[in-house]
C-alpha cells in the first residue's frame, strides 16, 4: 500500500510538472527575436510602458492561431495601455512567419524564443496557448488555451476591469 501510495504521489507530481502556467504563477525572462525587425529582446521587459501584456503562443500553419490572433489585435487596438505579442513555436523560419501575420493582418510583434529551453519555464508544450499578465510583478492573470469565443470574453472582461480609468 506504501508503494502505491508513494507511485500515485510522484505521478501527480509529473502531472503538475507538464501542466501549463496558471494564475498567480511568475513569468521567467528569457530572449525572444522579433520577425519582422530582426530586434533581440527580453519578452518580458519588452513592453516596460504597458501597465498589462498578452503573449500567445502557436504555430506557424494553425489558422485557428492566427484567429485568436485576430482577437487579440482588436483588443489591442481598444486599449493602449496593453502590449500584446504573439510566438512561433514551431518555426524560425521569419520570412514565412512576416508574411503569415501580414496575410492575417497582425500589426503586433511576432516573435520567436532565442533561448532553446524556454519552454521548460512556461510549460506549452505545442499547445496554443494565451497568457495575460500584470506589469509591475510579472503574475500571470488569465491564461488559456486557444481563444473560443467564451474565452475571449473572459480575457476581454479581465483586460477592461484591470485597465479602467
Amino acid at each position: 500500500m506504501k508503494r502505491l501510495a508513494t507511485l500515485l504521489a510522484l505521478l501527480s507530481a509529473a502531472g503538475f510538472a507538464h501542466a501549463g502556467l496558471k494564475p498567480g504563477d511568475s513569468l521567467t525572462p528569457y530572449e525572444i527575436k522579433n520577425v519582422e525587425t530582426g530586434k533581440e529582446y527580453c519578452q518580458v521587459c519588452a513592453y516596460a510602458g504597458k501597465a498589462a501584456k498578452v503573449v500567445a503562443f502557436g504555430k506557424l500553419k494553425d489558422e485557428k492561431f492566427w484567429a485568436d490572433l485576430k482577437k487579440l489585435q482588436d483588443l489591442q487596438t481598444s486599449y493602449t495601455k496593453l502590449g500584446v505579442f504573439a510566438q512561433i513555436i514551431d518555426s524560425q523560419d521569419a520570412k514565412a512567419i512576416n508574411t503569415a501575420a501580414k496575410k492575417h493582418g497582425i500589426a503586433f510583434p511576432v516573435v520567436v524564443a532565442k533561448q532553446k529551453d524556454w519552454d521548460k519555464a512556461y510549460k506549452v508544450e505545442g499547445v496554443s496557448r494565451t497568457i495575460y499578465y500584470a506589469q509591475g510583478n510579472n503574475k500571470i492573470a488569465w491564461t488559456g488555451v486557444g481563444l473560443d469565443d467564451s474565452a475571449s470574453a473572459e480575457l476581454q472582461e479581465k483586460v477592461k476591469k484591470d485597465l479602467a480609468g
